[in-house]
C-alpha cells in the first residue's frame, strides 16, 4: 500500500511539472470520455433501462394487418381479442383524441388518451394521488371521469392534489378528476389526460363497424409463463374465425405483436448505436494521441528510467510507476468528462426531437457514473500499457550513454502505427459525417408539391355544440374576414388537415365501375383534404388542369371534387380525368364531379413511408352535417403573408381569434417551413452529432500528426544538420519529412477506406437517396482528410528547413 501511494505522488509531481502536457492529454481524454458518457446516458435511458411499468418483459402490443398493410384495430375485434384469448392476464385499448379545456382560466387544448377502463392495471401502474379508473367508469351511462397527466397537473394546476374530485369541462361536458398518474409514467407521446373510452362508444358510430379501423390500439399483459408464439397462434386462429364470420371486414387480416420495450425503441436504436460508436472511435482516438505523448514523454526520461533501473527497480516496478501516471491522467480526464458529460446531457435533451422515446429520463446516474469510471480505468489502461511496455524494455548500458537525439526504432513504429489508426479512425466517422450531410441535403432537394414559404398555420378544435355545421360556418367566415382584414395579410384559407402534420384517409369508387369482388364499391384508398376555397391557392399547390374550388362550390351546387395528378395518372390513364365523377361512401350516395386537377403533395413528409399516395379535395362547404363534427374536430387556418416571417403575425392572428371566441383553444402555432423541417428533425439531429464527432476526430487527428512529425524532427535534428552541411537544400529536407508523414497519411487512408466500406452499411437505414459507399463521398472525404494531415505535417516539416547547420552539428 505504502509503494501504491508513493507511485501516487510521485506520479502528480510529474504530471505538475509538465502542465502542457498534462493539459492536452486531460483535455483529449475529457473529450472522449465526456462524449462516450453524454451518449450513454442517452442509451441508458431509452435503450437499457426497464420501463417504468411491473414486469414490462410481460406487455405486448397489438395491431392488425392486412396484405398490404398495418392498420389500427377495429373495437368489436378488440372485443372478440378480449372476451376469447386464453394467454393474456390483461388486455386493453387506447387511442390518441384532443379535448378543450375551458372554464378554468385561459382555454386550452389538450392531448388526451380514450383507455379502457382497465388500462393503467393492465400496465402495472398506481395512480400518484386519487384512484384509477373501475369497471364503472368505463360505460356509456357512467358519470364522465377524468385521470390527469402528472405533467399537465403540475403545470396547469401547481401540484395542488385539491384538484382530486374537481370538476373539469372538457369539450363543453364536465368530468370528475378521480386521479394523477405518477411523475415517471411515460406510454408513447405526452398526454395530458385519460378518459375512459366507453363513455364514447354508444355516441360514435365508428366504434360499431368492424370495416372501420379508427386508430384504436391494443396492449395486454401476458400470463406468467406465456409466450408471443403462443399469443399470436391464438390471436390467428381468433382471426380467421372472424375472417369467416365477417368476410367483408375481416377475411384475410391478422394480428401483429411484439413486446410493448421492442415496439418503444425499434425507430431510433439504429441511430443511437450508431452514435454510440461514433463517440467510442473519438475515444480511440483520443487515446492514440495521448499513447503517443507519453511515448514521447518516455523517450525523454531514459535517462531516468536507466537511473532507477540501475539503482535496483525491476522492470514490472517501472511499469507499475508509468500505468499508475497513465491511469492519473485518465482519472483526471474522466472527472472533466462528466462534467462535459453532464452539460452534454442536457444540451442533447434540449436539441434532439420530440419523438425519441423515454429522452426526458436521461441523466446521469449511477449506471452512468459506472460507465464513466470503468472507461476512464480501461483508456488509461489502453493508453498507458504500450508506452509502459516500451519504456520498460530500456537498455542500461546504452540509455546511459544515449545523447538526446536517440530513440528506437520500434518506439518510433509504434508512434506511427498509433498515427494511422487515428487518421484510419478519423476517415470512417468523416465518411459517415459526409454521407449523413449529403442525405439530409438531397432531403431538402425534394419536391414537397406546395410553397411553404411565408404559410403560418394554426389549429382549432371545435368540439360539442360549437361543432354545429351553421355554427362552424360562422364561426370560420368571422376568422376569415377578422385575419383577413390584418396588415401583411394575403390570403386565409382553411383545412382539415395539413401536409406532413396529418389528414385522413378515405377510400373512393369511381362512378360506373362495377363493385370489386368482395362487393365494395369504394375500394380505392386515397388521402383526403377538406379545405375551403382558396387553400390551394394559399398553400401555393399547382393547378395541371381545370379550376381550383370556388365560393360557388356550395351544399346547394354539384358536389364537386379536385384530384392529384397521382391519383389522375393511376385510375384514368390516357384519358381526361375532368367530368369524371367518384362515389364515396354507401351505394346511392351522390357522386363527385372532378373539376381539377393539382399537384402531388408529399403528405406523409420528405422521406416518410407512403401507404397511401392519391390524394383528393373536398369543399369544406359541401361537407354533409353528419360530417361536419369530425371535420370541425380539426381545423387549420393557413394564413400566407406578404412578409418573409410569417411568425411574427402569429400574434396578432391569435388574439382575432380569441376575440371572436374566448373559450377557443388556439394551438400548433408553427409555420408551414417550421412543418417541414420537423418531418426530418430526427435525420437533422443524428447528422448534426455525427459531424461534430468527425470534427473533433479530425482535430484529434491532425493534433496527433502534428506531434509525430514535430517529435521525429526534433529527433532526427542532428542528422538534418549534416544534410545541410553536406549540401542538401530547404526543399529537399521539406520533401523528405512530407514523405515520411504522408507515407503514414496514405496508410492510414487505406486502412480507413477498407473499415469504412463495411461499417458505413450500417448507415443505410439512415440515409436518403445516397449509397452508403458513395463514391463521390469516399473520395471528397479522403482528399480533405489528406490536405488537413499536410497541413500538419507541413508546420514541422517548415521548421526543419530551418535548422541551422552549425547548430545542429554542436547538439550533441
Amino acid at each position: 500500500m505504502g509503494t501504491i501511494l508513493q507511485d501516487l505522488r510521485y506520479g502528480f509531481r510529474m504530471l505538475l511539472k509538465s502542465p502542457a502536457y498534462t493539459f492536452v492529454a486531460v483535455l483529449a481524454l475529457a473529450l472522449g470520455i465526456g462524449a462516450n458518457s453524454a451518449i450513454f446516458s442517452v442509451v441508458n435511458a431509452v435503450l437499457l433501462r426497464p420501463l417504468p411499468f411491473t414486469e414490462p418483459e410481460r406487455l405486448v402490443i397489438l395491431w392488425e394487418k392486412s396484405e398490404t398493410q398495418d392498420t389500427s384495430v377495429a373495437y368489436p375485434n378488440f372485443l372478440d381479442w378480449r372476451d376469447e384469448n386464453k394467454t393474456f392476464e390483461q388486455i386493453t385499448a387506447y387511442r390518441r383524441d384532443s379535448f378543450n379545456l375551458t372554464g378554468a382560466g385561459e382555454p386550452e387544448r389538450l392531448a388526451g388518451r380514450l383507455v379502457t377502463g382497465n388500462f393503467f392495471a393492465t400496465l402495472g401502474v398506481r395512480p400518484f394521488a386519487g384512484r384509477d379508473f373501475v369497471a364503472g367508469d368505463d360505460q356509456p351511462s357512467s358519470a364522465p371521469t377524468v385521470m390527469l397527466g402528472h405533467g399537465f397537473w403540475q403545470r396547469r394546476f401547481g401540484g395542488d392534489l385539491s384538484v382530486i374530485n374537481r370538476q373539469l369541462t372538457l369539450n363543453d361536458k364536465s368530468y370528475t378528476v378521480v386521479g394523477i398518474t405518477p411523475a415517471d409514467f411515460r406510454f408513447g407521446s405526452d398526454t395530458d389526460i385519460y378518459v375512459p373510452i366507453g363513455l364514447s362508444v354508444a355516441e360514435v358510430p365508428f366504434y360499431k363497424e368492424r370495416g372501420s379501423h379508427p386508430g384504436l390500439w391494443v396492449a395486454a399483459r401476458l400470463k406468467p409463463g406465456a409466450t408471443i408464439e403462443q399469443a399470436r397462434a391464438e390471436l390467428d386462429t381468433i382471426m380467421a374465425r372472424l375472417g369467416q364470420q365477417y368476410p367483408e371486414t375481416n377475411k384475410g387480416r391478422r394480428v401483429h405483436i411484439e413486446s410493448l420495450y421492442e415496439n418503444t425503441v425499434r425507430e431510433v436504436r439504429p441511430a443511437l448505436l450508431v452514435l454510440l460508436g461514433a463517440v467510442a472511435f473519438v475515444l480511440l482516438i483520443a487515446c492514440a494521441n495521448v499513447a503517443n505523448l507519453l511515448l514521447a514523454r518516455s523517450a525523454a526520461r531514459q535517462k531516468e528510467i536507466a537511473i532507477r533501473t540501475a539503482l535496483g527497480a525491476g522492470r514490472w516496478r517501472i511499469m507499475r510507476q508509468l500505468l499508475t501516471e497513465s491511469l492519473l491522467l485518465a482519472v483526471m480526464g474522466g472527472l472533466v468528462g462528466l462534467l462535459l458529460a453532464l452539460w452534454g446531457t442536457d444540451l442533447l435533451i434540449a436539441a434532439a426531437p420530440d419523438d425519441v422515446p423515454r429522452l426526458a429520463d436521461a441523466r446521469v446516474d449511477l449506471r452512468v457514473l459506472g460507465f464513466t469510471l470503468g472507461v476512464a480505468v480501461l483508456t488509461g489502461l489502453v493508453f498507458g500499457l504500450a508506452p509502459a511496455v516500451q519504456a520498460s524494455k530500456t537498455d542500461l548500458n546504452e540509455s546511459l550513454k544515449e545523447t538526446e537525439r536517440g530513440s528506437t526504432g520500434s518506439r518510433q513504429n509504434l508512434r506511427g502505427a498509433l498515427v494511422v489508426a487515428e487518421v484510419a479512425l478519423a476517415l470512417v466517422l468523416l465518411i459517415g459525417a459526409g454521407l449523413m450531410v449529403k442525405s439530409l441535403w438531397q432531403l431538402q432537394q425534394v419536391e414537397t408539391g406546395f410553397d411553404p414559404n411565408r404559410v403560418l398555420a394554426l389549429q382549432l378544435s371545435l368540439k360539442g355544440d360549437k361543432a354545429e355545421p351553421a355554427k362552424v360556418q360562422n364561426f370560420l367566415a368571422q376568422v376569415e374576414g377578422r385575419v383577413k382584414s390584418l396588415p401583411g395579410v394575403e390570403a386565409v384559407a382553411f383545412t382539415n388537415g395539413l401536409p406532413f402534420a396529418g389528414a385522413a384517409e378515405q377510400s373512393f369508387g369511381i362512378a360506373g365501375q362495377p363493385p370489386d369482388a368482395s362487393g365494395d364499391t369504394s375500394p380505392y384508398p386515397a388521402v383526403r383534404y377538406t379545405t375551403s376555397p382558396g387553400y390551394l391557392q394559399a398553400l401555393g399547390i399547382k393547378l395541371r388542369r381545370g379550376r381550383y374550388f370556388t365560393p360557388h362550390d356550395r351544399a346547394d351546387s354539384t358536389p364537386v371534387v379536385v384530384i392529384d395528378e397521382t391519383l389522375a395518372q393511376k385510375y384514368f390513364p390516357n384519358q381526361d380525368p375532368l367530368g369524371q365523377r367518384l362515389q364515396f361512401g354507401q351505394p346511392g350516395a351522390p357522386p363527385y364531379e372532378i373539376v381539377g386537377v393539382v399537384g402531388h403533395v408529399k403528405h406523409y413528409g420528405l422521406d416518410g413511408e407512403v401507404p397511401v399516395e392519391p390524394q383528393f379535395y373536398l369543399a369544406l362547404d359541401q361537407v354533409s352535417p353528419q360530417s361536419m363534427s369530425n371535420v370541425a374536430g380539426g381545423i387549420s387556418v393557413v394564413v400566407r403573408t406578404r412578409g418573409e416571417e410569417p411568425q411574427q403575425l402569429a400574434g396578432a392572428v391569435r388574439a382575432q381569434l380569441l376575440a371572436i371566441a374566448p373559450d377557443q383553444p388556439v394551438f400548433g402555432v408553427r409555420t408551414m417551413k417550421e412543418i417541414v423541417g420537423d418531418s426530418i428533425g430526427s435525420r437533422r439531429f443524428s447528422m448534426v452529432l455525427l459531424l461534430a464527432f468527425a470534427s473533433v476526430a479530425l482535430v484529434l487527428a491532425a493534433v496527433g500528426i502534428y506531434g509525430v512529425m514535430a517529435y521525429s524532427v526534433t529527433q532526427r535534428t542532428h542528422e538534418i544538420g549534416i544534410r545541410m552541411a553536406l549540401g542538401a537544400q530547404a526543399d529537399d529536407v521539406l520533401r523528405m519529412v512530407l514523405r515520411q508523414g504522408l507515407l503514414l497519411i496514405l496508410t492510414g487512408i487505406a486502412a480507413g477506406l477498407f473499415a469504412a466500406f463495411a461499417l458505413t452499411r450500417v448507415l443505410a437505414g439512415l440515409l436518403y437517396g445516397v449509397s452508403a459507399t458513395d463514391p463521390l463521398t469516399f473520395a471528397c472525404i479522403s482528399l480533405l482528410l489528406v490536405l488537413v494531415a499536410l497541413v500538419a505535417c507541413y508546420l514541422p516539416a517548415r521548421r526543419a528547413t530551418k535548422v541551422d547547420p552549425m547548430v545542429a552539428l554542436r547538439y550533441e
